[in-house]
């Protein structure tokens, strides 16, 4: 009994900081406004109600914000994991230049991303890319965010790959592009899909270098920051709700690359 009790503690307090939050973004979104800020607050609105879904499309750019937030998550995934994959690779096969890349990872996430927005502000408008309708700015400065994250998770990834399968693999004559390809890549599936959701959350969910550098041509987030800086609760958490619906997917259908366990017995 106690040490039922004793593992059910730690589950119950995991699944309480992880569900609590949604659900209650769930409630706000389902509630009217008028009952949004009543007191005593309530954790179910006592009249479900979809008018906050409703005046979304009256009010606010909804659907431009969408996709635009979801081509910059996609197309931030795949830059993403195309400059990361060879470096976590050399940086787990060499010992002298991962010290590098290491510190150089350490080093782009010391300082938070507003303070990265600001140059990169000043130079986009340079080169027209500043408050650009497609995202392209906004697309390039995600990627340097996320690009320390995936590349952490590759660099672990490859290196609990035997490297024994690489050498007989070299001995059997293949170059070093085949090995990479051939061998190492699919063995690290499991650490690659779970990269791709880290990237394509970081992005997804990003806000301070949206608001500074999409100021008229947004994404959901500065659309959910505005809707609650200016009172509207309600409506910014029907915003949140919608954001919930493609990260949830994104982890579903990630989800058996992440429990396939194409690492184990790997080396055997």
């Amino acid at each position: 009994m106690t040490r039922r009790l004793g593992l059910a503690v730690p589950i119950l307090a995991l699944l309480a900081v992880a569900l609590v939050p949604p659900l209650l973004v769930l409630k706000q979104a389902f509630t009217p406004e008028q009952e949004s800020v009543a007191w005593p607050p309530t954790w179910w609105p006592r009249e479900p109600t979809v008018e906050n879904f409703a005046a979304l499309g009256a009010s606010v750019e909804l659907a431009d914000g969408a996709w635009r937030s979801l081509r910059v998550a996609l197309l931030t995934v795949v830059s993403t994991l195309l400059l990361a994959l060879p470096a976590a690779w050399v940086a787990a096969r060499r010992a002298d230049a991962g010290r590098i890349l290491d510190g150089a990872t350490v080093f782009a996430r010391v300082f938070p991303s507003i303070a990265v927005a600001v140059p990169l502000a000043a130079l986009f408008v340079r080169i027209g890319l500043y408050n650009e309708p497609g995202g392209i700015g906004l697309w390039l400065a995600h990627t340097l965010l996320a690009l320390p994250v995936a590349f952490l998770v590759l660099r672990s990834g490859f290196a609990q790959v035997p490297s024994d399968l690489e050498e007989a693999a070299r001995l059997d004559g293949a170059t070093g592009l085949e090995v990479f390809w051939y061998v190492s890549l699919p063995l690290v599936r499991p650490a690659l899909g779970a990269a791709a959701m880290l990237v394509f959350l970081v992005s997804w969910d990003e806000l301070a270098t949206a608001l500074l550098l999409q100021v008229t041509n947004r994404t959901l987030p500065p659309l959910l920051y505005y809707l609650t800086a200016f009172g509207y609760p309600g409506l910014a958490s029907a915003v949140a709700a919608i954001m919930l619906v493609p990260a949830v997917l994104i982890v579903i259908l990630l989800e058996p690359a992440l429990r396939s366990g194409v690492l184990s017995g790997s080396g055997r």
